[in-house]
């Protein structure tokens, strides 16, 4: 009959286990010098109740004051055609009406309509009223 042996039979695991968590080794690399799993060492670690009472105090970072610096301003959606222009497939953004219609790019790939779509709908009103109102039920 053989017996399976657990890494946390020996006293010497639980001794290494416990001088690298108060060293504040992370659990992967107390598992890696076990030869055991991560999560094994998270719920030992858990079930001998131990805690890393020698953390490292976090210091907050003191903010800069600089007057010769100049915040950035955050980049706002440009628009990138005219308002019924078609869109060619790869530069279809999330609001425009995905309409595919009966003209190609340069580059060969089908255009979208552009149009901004309506709430709910992947089409603008003039395609979402084309497209429904064709339903026979």
């Amino acid at each position: 009959m053989r017996m399976r042996f657990s890494v946390w039979d020996t006293p010497e695991s639980e001794q290494v286990l416990r001088a690298m968590w108060m060293e504040g080794s992370s659990a992967a690399l107390i598992a890696d010098a076990l030869h055991t799993s991560r999560n094994s060492v998270i719920g030992k670690v858990h079930r001998l109740g131990l805690s890393r009472t020698r953390r490292k105090p976090k210091v907050a970072k003191q903010p800069t004051r600089r007057s010769n610096v100049v915040p950035l301003r955050r980049k706002t959606a440009k628009p990138t055609k005219r308002p019924g222009e078609p869109v060619p497939f790869l530069r279809v953004k999330w609001f425009h009406c995905r309409a595919v219609l009966d003209q190609r790019g340069k580059d060969g790939l089908a255009l979208f309509c552009g149009e901004p779509k309506t709430i709910g709908s992947p089409w603008c009103v003039k395609h979402r009223r084309v497209f429904t109102a064709a339903r026979v039920p």
